[in-house]
């Protein structure tokens, strides 16, 4: 291994040691950031670029595009400042709102004592905001044929090249403001209308009818997008709502769960979108290497295009510069990249933040937006845990979040913000609970 490679090992040790004895293992938004990193562009990240890599066709001809360019050692040099950035990003969240990284941990193993209050008035507006949620999804149903598109997808006898091509086609909905809700508000509320149902014995009545209507509402939503990932994961986001409203730490029987849930539900969806597939082996290899080694394929294809084939935009691919530049509008990086190693333009390649990071503005990109994106993610801890407690608002919009880590970890930061809901979990946690403190997030205050 390279003196790059050594290097990215030493850097995951550190910012793993960090993650664990400052961070904790937890369902925070900072933990799930950095640990998901870890998981995801850690060990694998090696050993796709030494050994599962190496042994593919498409490997090679992602690097012929950059010959004999060091583009692995900047790949590991760019993901170990990445890494270190991020660490650096909560520890400047912590100092900017001055608290101690202890204190977050006390919050965290503290939650389940923390007392939930429940006011008639949380009750109805939360009751009125199910029902006005209800109303609004109802009438895209029938706009989009929603109902008819997951069943010719889910049951129509077509090969996997001709699902691609349907989903491309018939995926999501036209209008761009029902999909932003769907991944953001009306995913809040249903988690909201979960968490009640748990978390107020006395008073679940209430909430069961609508929340099963809107649950059907936002799961078909979901799949209608025709992919593979959204309806698991809202699956396992329902999962660790009932999580959060017991605790915030992460066993290792709450894990293997959700491990099973994640396997059960991305192998499920695998045999629907490519029903090619010969047996239950093939589907879990196909599902490891979609999982952990295209993630880091991609990262490799954006390092071996740009800035050889393709320069930095320098911000010209953000809409709002490009119209301060007066630019004209670029096709979307993600299928430049594709195009530069299939020589096929449609094919996409999409990666997480770093992609788009270094695409946009080499390594201060790096620099900036993984401080970015750690600080962001603590302060949202911060926010929520600390300063607002257990309550029904703030384990709807810690859900959302979660969404949010996810986004970054397959597109930019600017659109986890935005699609992932990140600038809004605050203001969504407000319209269901009032700003109060639990008992726990007062004593780790003290």
């Amino acid at each position: 291994m390279t003196w790059s490679g050594w290097l990215f090992v030493a850097t995951m040790c550190v910012v793993g040691a960090f993650y664990l004895r400052y961070v904790g293992i937890s369902l925070s938004l900072s933990s799930l950031l950095l640990g998901l990193l870890l998981l995801f562009h850690g060990p694998m990240y090696l050993y796709y670029t030494r050994v599962f890599g190496p042994e593919t066709d498409f490997f090679e001809q992602i690097l012929a595009a950059a010959p004999g360019q060091p583009v692995i050692q900047t790949l590991d040099l760019a993901l170990a400042l990445c890494l270190t950035c991020v660490a650096i990003g909560v520890r400047l969240a912590d100092r900017a709102y001055r608290v101690d990284g202890r204190r977050v941990r006390q919050a965290t193993v503290g939650w389940g004592t923390a007392p939930i209050e429940l006011s008639i008035d949380d009750a109805r507006r939360l009751q009125r905001i199910m029902l006005g949620c209800i109303v609004v999804m109802l009438p895209f149903v029938l706009l989009d044929g929603q109902l008819a598109k997951v069943r010719e997808f889910f049951t129509a006898d077509l090969s996997a090249a001709e699902k691609v091509d349907f989903r491309r086609e018939e995926g999501g909905s036209s209008f761009y403001f029902y999909n932003l809700l769907l991944s953001t508000f009306f995913s809040f509320v249903l988690f909201a209308g979960l968490a009640a149902w748990r978390l107020w014995h006395g008073r679940r009545a209430w909430v069961v009818a609508p929340l099963l209507v809107l649950a059907a509402l936002v799961f078909l939503g979901k799949a209608a997008t025709l992919s593979k990932a959204p309806a698991v994961i809202l699956l396992l986001q329902c999962a660790a709502v009932v999580v959060m409203a017991r605790t915030l730490r992460l066993n290792g029987r709450v894990v293997a769960l959700l491990v099973l849930m994640a396997g059960a539900g991305f192998t499920l969806m695998t045999f629907v979108a490519v029903p090619d597939l010969d047996g239950l082996s093939i589907a879990l290899e196909f599902v490891f290497y979609r999982t952990f080694m295209v993630v880091n394929e991609g990262l490799l294809e954006y390092f071996s295009a740009i800035p050889h084939v393709l320069d930095f935009s320098w911000g010209s691919q953000l809409s709002w510069i490009g119209a301060l530049l007066q630019t004209d509008p670029q096709p979307p990086t993600y299928l430049l990249v594709g195009a530069v190693h299939r020589d096929i333009f449609g094919s996409t390649t999409t990666v997480m933040f770093l992609g788009d990071a270094w695409a946009d503005f080499s390594w201060f990109g790096v620099v900036v937006v993984s401080v970015g994106a750690g600080f962001v993610v603590r302060a949202l801890d911060i926010k929520l845990i600390l300063q607002r407690g257990r309550s029904v608002g703030t384990i709807a919009a810690m859900a959302v979040g979660q969404y949010g880590v996810f986004t970054a970890l397959n597109t930019s930061l600017q659109t986890a913000l935005v699609t992932g809901g990140l600038a809004f979990v605050l203001a969504f946690a407000s319209l269901i609970s009032p700003r109060r403190r639990s008992y726990a997030a007062s004593a780790a205050l003290a």
